[in-house]
Formats: structure tokens, C-alpha cells, sequence
């Protein structure tokens, strides 16, 4: 069963990478949460169809804290204009 899993607070582009989406979330905060490179999961969107895609990436900042905001890479051809912010992310059954 697909379930909600943080909301998009931020989207931005990483030259040579793609986008790059930051959500409401820190990995503190994940709790049961988890979230594999590989995963496929589903953005609903409030003004579009929802978009299923999947995790490419998980972006890490240095130094490493517990208290950063957890972002995650999407593949090419998804842009900015394609998430916009509050969108919701959930998990998609495999």
C-alpha cells in the first residue's frame, strides 16, 4: 500500500547531476522511513497528474548531521517546473 512519506520543500538543478528534491524532513525525523537509490516512488502534484519516477540518489552534505534536511536525487528529465513545492512524495509498492 503506497504510503505518504514527507512532503517537497525545495527542488533545485545540480549541473551534470539533475534535480535534486529537499523535503520537510530531516534523517532525524525519517523515523520509519526508508528510502533505498532504486526505489520507485510516486510525487503527487496539487496542479498536475501524479508523476511516478524513482530515487537516483541520496544527497549528503559535509559534514554529516542528523539534523540536515534529507534530499534525494530524481532522474534526468524531471525539472523544477515539473515538482513544485508542497507537492507530496509516497512510496510506491514493488
Amino acid at each position: 500500500m503506497p504510503t505518504h512519506m514527507f512532503d517537497v520543500a525545495e527542488t533545485f538543478d545540480i549541473a551534470g547531476r539533475g534535480l535534486v528534491i529537499a523535503t520537510n524532513k530531516t534523517f532525524a525525523t525519517l523515523d520509519d522511513v526508508v528510502v533505498r537509490i532504486g526505489d520507485s516512488i510516486l510525487i503527487r502534484r496539487a496542479s498536475a497528474k501524479d508523476l511516478p519516477t524513482s530515487v537516483v540518489g541520496i544527497e549528503h552534505c559535509d559534514p554529516w548531521s542528523p539534523d540536515r534536511t534529507f534530499a534525494f536525487l530524481v532522474p534526468d528529465g524531471i525539472t523544477k517546473s515539473d515538482v513544485s513545492i508542497g507537492s507530496q512524495i509516497w512510496s510506491v509498492d514493488s
